[in-house]
């Protein structure tokens, strides 16, 4: 290529150069995938700090404009994730939703770091990682905008038990030292953020509109705007020492294999469990359906929640800690097993021909 072309092909004036930028980063195009994810990341907030409930009577009004920003961000790369790995099997939905609660548990609310290694069983693969799903699941639920079944509308129900359950029982043991929240307050922390969650899947997110599956995958620019409030995150939580740099490394270790485990996926097969949603209608009566049980269940749990009914909070530790144990190995266990018995035969069969 001449000189002569190269310069006619360069930019003349900073205004083209702007121009050109400004094309690569396409903003108005990604407006309607960016309220999406905006309204997603606001969700897994939701579950990840309420739902399973990280003493969030304890947080400022400013810390949950940052907590809004970082959850934002975390839903962002769970979305990518799940469309660049193709993600459509409940091993792969385990693997990608063990990703964000690695993340969550040890950047944002710090899970990861309490009672090594017990906190990381529980308070990240078990309730990060559970957070991270039935986000998702409320998500793909309501954007499909069709009625949801009754077994998901009666495992609604089950969560709500085991919120108010949880949220009577856990912050009251003696090596938590939580603020245990009085009836009044409990009410309004899980019913004011999903009548807000609610109002922005009714009048927010994008009606009616096609939406390309590929379309949810980040562009460079939006890696690096999601990725900067974590990595500045992480570096702050090392500095202040409230992120363990020698404790870090068993879930980066674990984030990791994850990722890796992932990359077994048969993604030529089927596309993404967000494909479910490439027509975007909200519905307002399957969020309801969904949320009123969690709520009216939650509140009857947690009024019966008593002295006389702790064992049952430790029962629910038990259930969760197993969770958090078992979920991994098992999930990639499950994924492995499927590459054996499908690609191992498959080129064996090419090595005899």
């Amino acid at each position: 290529m001449s000189t002569e072309q190269v310069t006619s092909q360069a930019p003349r004036s900073f205004g083209e150069a702007l121009s050109r930028l400004r094309q690569n980063f396409k903003p108005r195009a990604r407006l309607a995938t960016w309220r999406l994810r905006l309204v997603f990341g606001l969700t897994l907030m939701v579950f990840s700090e309420i739902v399973v409930w990280q003493n969030p009577v304890a947080r400022q009004w400013y810390e949950w404009l940052v907590l809004a920003a970082l959850y934002v961000a975390l839903g962002s790369f769970l979305l990518d994730l799940i469309v660049r790995f193709q993600v459509h099997t409940p091993a792969a939905i385990g693997l990608a939703c063990g990703v964000y609660g690695l993340l969550s548990g040890s950047i944002v609310n710090h899970g990861a770091y309490h009672n090594v290694p017990i906190g990381l069983i529980v308070r990240v693969l078990g309730l990060q990682v559970g957070a991270a799903f039935l986000a998702l699941m409320l998500f793909l639920y309501v954007m499909r905008g069709k009625t949801p079944p009754l077994l998901a509308v009666g495992a609604a129900a089950l969560v709500g038990v085991a919120w108010g359950i949880w949220t009577a029982w856990y912050p009251a043991q003696p090596n938590i030292r939580w603020e245990v929240p009085l009836r009044q307050t409990a009410y309004l922390y899980l019913i004011v953020p999903f009548v807000g969650l609610g109002a922005l899947y009714a009048f927010f997110m994008p009606r009616f509109e096609v939406l390309r599956e590929l379309n949810v995958s980040l562009l460079w620019w939006e890696m690096i705007a999601c990725g900067a409030p974590l990595f500045f995150s992480l570096l702050i939580g090392i500095a202040n020492n409230t992120i363990p740099a020698l404790e870090l490394l068993l879930p980066a270790a674990i984030f990791a294999f994850c990722l890796w485990a992932l990359r077994f996926q048969q993604p030529e097969s089927d596309p993404s469990i967000l494909a479910r949603i490439t027509f975007s209608a909200p519905s307002l009566i399957a969020y309801v359906l969904l949320v009123a049980p969690l709520i009216f269940f939650g509140i009857l749990a947690f009024d019966a929640t008593s002295g006389d009914l702790f064992p049952v909070g430790t029962l629910l530790y038990v259930i969760v800690a197993g969770f958090g144990s078992a979920w991994l190995p098992f999930a990639s266990g499950l994924i492995f097993w499927t590459v054996l018995r499908t690609e191992y035969p498959a080129r064996r069969k090419k090595r005899v021909k």
